[in-house]
């Protein structure tokens, strides 16, 4: 188990008050230092009580996590709730997760209905000016963003050392939980050409059918979208232009529409072709079950892989609850939560190295060849770079008709 700094000083502050060497009252105040609320300092130290171990065998056991961890979740029991931000049931098997932890925590989540939908500079407003918000779930690119900003708390979960340096916060601020790949998803219903590449996207049969997930300044989903494009036409990690280029050929020639490639839009017909992650297309296919009928293809000439990242806020409601939601989506089960949603979970190759990845689960995904010209960006300069340029291009497509 990682040895993380808060799991760490909550296990020493107990070993102490199990040693006798805390008293009751300094080993709450201690605890409250931490950031805990005092509901869940008093379930820690019930949890400590109740644990029936002597000073003695206490203290002759070591250091150990595990007691810091059986802490952990008996705090954010006490806590009674997480509220969870940019997290909607349908993203990634995010439900699934839901169940998970109704099952194994037992609190309530909150924020789903009211802020399931934020994009990733939504999640960040909403830690930074409402507090309400314990954790959210943000593209690449805003875990630095937010770290910047001071919005978060440092945290490392029990799988810490199972994630690669390049995608992990070296401090703990921030932490991949998965990635995607940008996709096609074709209402073949409605939409009777073939689409394989981006090119097909300008035929004029696609007039006002296809759609993204938003402002690319403010969705990372849309930002990988145009960047695809841009490696498809010529542009690359040093520039993402002709990606801008590409979507505004699409403006002009009447393809590409304001409406969100969101679920609902995709089974109610509104959006027609839809640019986005594999594993939110894959899901849209599942639930439309036929009705309409859908097909999911990866850009023959290219693609970009995109992670997201789980944060915690710095003034999490309920720091307990925070941080166990964190050692759940890490955990295997948490992880194969991800992969039932067709999203890549980051510890996959672990998991499936120890034999632990179903073979129903990986059959699931798209053909492997398919992922061939799938590009990866985790170069931050690289990020902020074409972020930058982004943001002054992308009103030439807004402003464009």
């Amino acid at each position: 188990m990682a040895t993380d700094p808060f799991l760490a000083r909550i296990d020493e502050l107990s070993q102490d008050y199990l040693a006798a060497r805390l008293d009751r009252r300094r080993f709450i105040q201690r605890l409250l230092a931490l950031g805990l609320t005092l509901p869940a300092a008093s379930a820690i130290v019930a949890a400590c009580s109740s644990s029936g171990a002597s000073p003695s065998a206490a203290a002759s056991a070591g250091p150990s996590l595990e007691p810091a961890m059986a802490a952990l979740l008996s705090a954010a029991r006490q806590e009674g709730s997480v509220y969870l931000t940019g997290i909607p049931p349908e993203w990634a098997n995010y439900q699934g997760m839901f169940d998970l932890w109704k099952q194994d925590v037992g609190t309530t989540i909150d924020g789903v209905k009211t802020e399931g939908e934020n994009t990733s500079g939504q999640e960040l407003d909403s830690i930074k000016n409402t507090g309400k918000p314990d954790c959210g779930d943000v593209g690449f690119v805003f875990g630095d963003q937010a770290k910047a900003a001071g919005l978060l708390a440092n945290y490392k979960h029990a799988h810490w050392a199972d994630v690669p340096a390049n995608l992990k916060d070296a401090d703990g601020a921030w932490c991949a939980t998965y990635y995607g790949a940008e996709a096609f998803i074709i209402n073949t219903d409605a939409v009777t050409i073939p689409i394989a590449d981006w090119d097909d996207l300008l035929n004029p049969a696609l007039k006002n059918a296809v759609g993204i997930d938003g402002d690319p300044n403010k969705a990372n989903d849309s930002f990988m979208a145009v960047w695809a494009a841009a490696f498809a036409k010529g542009g690359g990690e040093d520039d993402i232009g002709p990606g801008v280029d590409f979507f505004n050929g699409l403006q002009q020639a009447g393809n590409l529409t304001p409406a969100r490639c969101s679920q609902a839009n995709m089974l109610n017909g509104e959006v027609k072709v839809g640019i986005k992650w594999d594993y939110l297309a894959l899901g849209d296919r599942d639930k439309a079950n036929g009705s309409p009928n859908f097909k999911v293809v990866i850009p023959k000439s290219a693609s970009t892989a995109g992670p997201y990242v789980s944060i915690i806020s710095a003034k999490a409601p309920h720091p307990s609850a925070a941080r166990m939601w964190n050692e759940l989506i890490y955990s295997d089960a948490g992880q194969l939560n991800f992969l039932k949603g067709y999203a890549h979970p980051i510890r996959y190759d672990v998991l499936n190295q120890a034999g632990k990845i179903p073979a129903d689960l990986a059959a699931k995904l798209p053909p492997a060849a398919s992922y061939a010209n799938v590009k990866f960006v985790t170069d931050k300069a690289k990020i902020d770079a074409a972020a930058a340029k982004l943001k002054t291009l992308w009103q030439i497509v807004v402003n464009s008709s």
